[in-house]
This record gives C-alpha cells, sequence and structure tokens, in this order.
C-alpha cells in the first residue's frame, strides 16, 4: 500500500530536501509527495488521496506503454 505525504506552505528547497531524505531512506518508491493547490487546499483528505492514488497509478501505466 503507497503512503501519501502531502505538504503545505513549504518552500521549495525545503520540499526538495525531504524529497532527498525520502530517497536516501528507500521509502521514496512507495511514497506519493504531493503539494497543496489553491484547488486541492480546500478539498476533504479522503478525496485528495484518492485523488493522488489515481494520478499515481496513470503515470505507472504510462510509463509501461
Amino acid at each position: 500500500m503507497k503512503k501519501v505525504m502531502i505538504l503545505h506552505n513549504f518552500e521549495r528547497q525545503d520540499y526538495m530536501r525531504i524529497l532527498e531524505c525520502l530517497r536516501g531512506s528507500g521509502a521514496y518508491e512507495d511514497t506519493i509527495v504531493a503539494v497543496t493547490t489553491e484547488t486541492t487546499i480546500n478539498w476533504k483528505v479522503g478525496d485528495l488521496i484518492k485523488e493522488l492514488l489515481i494520478e499515481d497509478e496513470n503515470i505507472k501505466n504510462e510509463r509501461k506503454s
């Protein structure tokens, strides 16, 4: 099962450091990292996670083809 990390109000350099830490820990492949947007900030967390999982699956399928 995928893990989901949702970041809000992070500076780009901080976001990039988080990604580097995830890669270094080996957790990157199992983790979806997303940042909030003007649209998603008002979504219910469950709805956002569902959308992120769908997007992740679509990206995975595109890479296979």
